[in-house]
């Protein structure tokens, strides 16, 4: 038989317990509480990726994962990031050429692009500024040499087919079609151009350059260059430009 005393001491015990897991809970609630305040997940912005965007050569840096960039001729300066100027972003690549020689830029993706599905209506979109305005230069897009022994095949556009570069921010958007379908790359040994069909399954990248002396001098920034698959209507001349058609 249990003793009154034991009785007593076992029901002590019991209130003892349940206060203690009372007051563990409550606690536990002041702190969890105190902690869902301090730590409110905020609401996260949804993505919105950009789906027109096929191909980006450049944004906010120089193309990462085996893309690269090189100037010709070799004391050409070298392109370079700058925060001097932006319109997208924070930075712009700067790109100063030699205007008494042939001379250009190009950049380069990782690896290649099939374009062909986008011809019809996918365009060539960047945004261009001049240090001087009214500089004269091409336009250019590159294969990866698949048809042509390792050697670049290029489809060029004169700048003023789409106004003055000037020293505000300008959109240059070129519809690919206009490219053409004929590609050229310059034969080093034989001293002369050769043309072969360009090779739209593997588009490589952007390059901008200056011919001899069509210019005084010639530095730009230009920004955020991308193949779109869908871009504005043209409004320039039907068929331009007809020496480039296959």
């Amino acid at each position: 038989m249990i003793s009154k005393n034991c009785r007593l001491a076992y029901a002590v015990s019991l209130a003892a317990l349940f206060l203690f897991f009372t007051d563990a809970s409550a606690a536990f609630d002041t702190y969890k509480n105190r902690d869902s305040e301090r730590f409110l997940k905020k609401e996260i912005k949804p993505f919105h990726a950009d789906q027109d965007v096929l191909v980006v050569i450049m944004r906010e840096r120089i193309p990462r994962g085996g893309g690269y960039t090189y100037q010709y001729p070799r004391e050409n300066p070298e392109p370079f990031m700058t925060d001097k100027y932006a319109m997208e972003g924070d930075l712009s690549m700067e790109i100063e050429l030699i205007a008494s020689d042939y001379s250009g830029v190009a950049i380069c993706i990782a690896g290649s692009k099939d374009v062909t599905p986008y011809l019809e209506d996918g365009v060539l979109e960047f945004w261009i500024k001049g240090a001087q305005g009214g500089e004269v230069a091409q336009y250019v897009l590159l294969d990866d040499g698949v048809k042509s022994n390792g050697e670049s095949l290029q489809v060029k556009i004169g700048s003023k087919s789409f106004g003055d570069i000037t020293t505000e921010w300008q959109r240059i958007s070129i519809p690919l079609r206009l490219f053409g379908n004929m590609g050229v790359y310059w034969d080093s040994k034989n001293r002369r151009e050769v043309f072969m069909p360009f090779s739209w399954a593997n588009l490589k990248g952007f390059r901008i350059e200056v011919r001899k002396d069509e210019n005084q001098a010639f530095k730009v920034w230009i920004d955020d260059i991308v193949i779109k698959k869908v871009g504005e209507e043209y409004k320039g001349p039907e068929g331009y430009p007809f020496r480039n058609m296959l």
